[in-house]
């Protein structure tokens, strides 16, 4: 009911609530107020995709889930390339990103394996938005060049580390 007076009426609606979903449904911008301070605000797909205060993630973990799988929760993460390992990313997609190709181009572009751990995909009104974990293994150039790629796509891009193939396997 208040998303329809809003687009029939062009009012502004303002909600104070700690219900995620009617944000998620209704809402167009979101500031997250802690201790009577803004600490952040923004367009509800930046929050939800991208958000920044320990408050927020809170709160968007009820909807979106950002943590690792508690399957990883053991492996050490090196911010560095070791022999034989590979690389552990977070892409966020957000609009037109999510219904594109991208990982089946990393593999044709760069002949490098990728390897889907987890995801999720929804949507926030009418722009759809997900997350996916992937491991890249491969040549190194090839995997900064797959970085590369990547970022020009305009994803967000959350670089986890680089593990060792037998503690990823062993998790």
């Amino acid at each position: 009911m208040l998303k329809d007076i809003n687009q029939r009426f062009g009012l502004t609606i303002v909600i104070i609530t700690h219900e995620m979903q009617v944000i998620k449904e209704i809402c167009d911008r979101v500031a997250v107020i802690e201790n009577g301070l803004i600490i952040e605000e923004g367009s509800v797909v930046d929050l939800f995709v991208r958000p920044q205060a320990p408050t927020t993630k809170e709160f968007i973990r009820t909807i979106v889930n950002h943590d690792m799988p508690d399957v990883f929760s053991e492996i050490q993460f090196s911010p560095v390339p070791l022999p034989g390992s590979s690389l552990m990313l977070r892409l966020s997609f957000i609009g037109d990103s999510a219904n594109e190709p991208i990982i089946a181009g990393l593999i044709r572009r760069f002949n490098i394996d990728v390897n889907i751990l987890f995801g999720n995909i929804d949507h926030l009104k009418n722009t759809p938005f997900g997350t996916l974990t992937i491991e890249l293994s491969g040549e190194d150039g090839a995997i900064q060049a797959a970085l590369n790629y990547l970022n020009a796509k305009e994803l967000g891009i959350e670089v986890i580390g680089y593990v060792a193939r037998n503690a990823r396997a062993a998790g």
